[in-house]
């Protein structure tokens, strides 16, 4: 029997609400609910990430064989999202990198009339997560290679720029050593790399004010993180397997830097005020990444001479 979208939104709240409401609440059920009502809402009414024309992303691997000739030719980028599967806490998904970079990719590739690809999802993890149980991870210099073959078989299809959307800090080596190769021996590419939580800078976060952290929710697994992943896939987070720990210190007053350590001893694999972390502040959040990625985006298509960064 065929039940429209306002049937199964009532169907599932009767099931949710009603079927439940002798039973005791647990603070894991409470917290499901609170996570996913929203995402329940979208489901029933069918709601999917659309551009400003209202046109849904196209997924590459969405295409029939006679598709493929000519569709670089309908899209002025292709779009290749950059995920991991890596511990981060007992409270968050394995493929909490992947889960994030593959939501916002769908929106962006929306946003711009990008070809949406696959998101990578099997790649190098740092030797500080790697130790953990479920973290998968592939030594650097092979996804540096692997990487170059994905860009250039997309290039292959005809596609001349290509933008690499990161959702996972240990991507960014492997993934700049691909692209400086990639581009060196292409003639006419231009490839665009950027990191969707660098659109959420510390001093910006500060000013949000969204969680009560000095570096403002940032870390891996912490509170913002944890929020993005909820504003995707609310039902896989657990915080009740989590307690809120310090954050990581700042070495350098706020200058970047990179430090990589063969083992963290004593650190859970996760850090922050974690229980701060919602579903409502990871969309508010992850929107503000996608506008600046949009933007980024649009402008790059816009500035065909300007050179590369270095």
């Amino acid at each position: 029997m065929a039940v429209d979208n306002l049937g199964k939104f009532t169907l599932t709240c009767d099931r949710f609400c009603n079927g439940r409401i002798m039973a005791k609440i647990s603070r894991r059920k409470a917290l499901l609910a609170g996570f996913a009502f929203p995402a329940m809402v979208d489901a029933a009414y069918g709601e999917t990430p659309s551009g400003d024309d209202g046109k849904k992303a196209l997924r590459f691997e969405e295409l029939a064989g006679f598709e493929v000739e000519g569709v670089a030719a309908e899209h002025p980028l292709a779009i290749l999202p950059l995920g991991s599967l890596e511990f981060h806490g007992p409270h968050n998904p394995l493929g909490s990198d992947s889960i994030i970079i593959s939501g916002i990719a769908e929106r962006v590739a929306a946003r711009t009339n990008g070809l949406l690809f696959p998101t990578v999802t099997f790649t190098q993890c740092p030797a500080q997560t790697a130790n953990f149980r479920g973290t998968i991870s592939v030594r650097p210099e092979v996804m540096s290679m692997y990487f170059g073959d994905i860009l250039r078989n997309i290039l292959h299809l005809g596609f001349r720029k290509i933008f690499i959307l990161n959702g996972h800090d240990g991507n960014i080596g492997p993934g700049r050593g691909a692209i400086a190769q990639v581009a060196d021996e292409t003639k006419d590419a231009a490839l665009l790399f950027a990191s969707w939580w660098e659109f959420l800078s510390g001093e910006m976060m500060k000013t949000l004010g969204t969680f009560h952290q000095a570096n403002g929710g940032h870390g891996h697994g912490g509170p913002l993180e944890t929020s993005a992943v909820a504003a995707f896939r609310p039902e896989l987070i657990h915080l009740e397997k989590s307690r809120d720990l310090p954050e990581p210190p700042d070495l350098s007053g706020g200058a970047p830097y990179f430090l990589q350590k063969s083992k963290a001893a004593e650190w859970p694999g996760y850090s922050g005020r974690v229980s701060e972390a919602s579903a409502d502040k990871g969309r508010k959040l992850v929107q503000i990444s996608e506008d600046g990625i949009v933007k980024l985006v649009k402008n790059w298509l816009q500035h065909n001479d300007v050179p590369g960064s270095w």
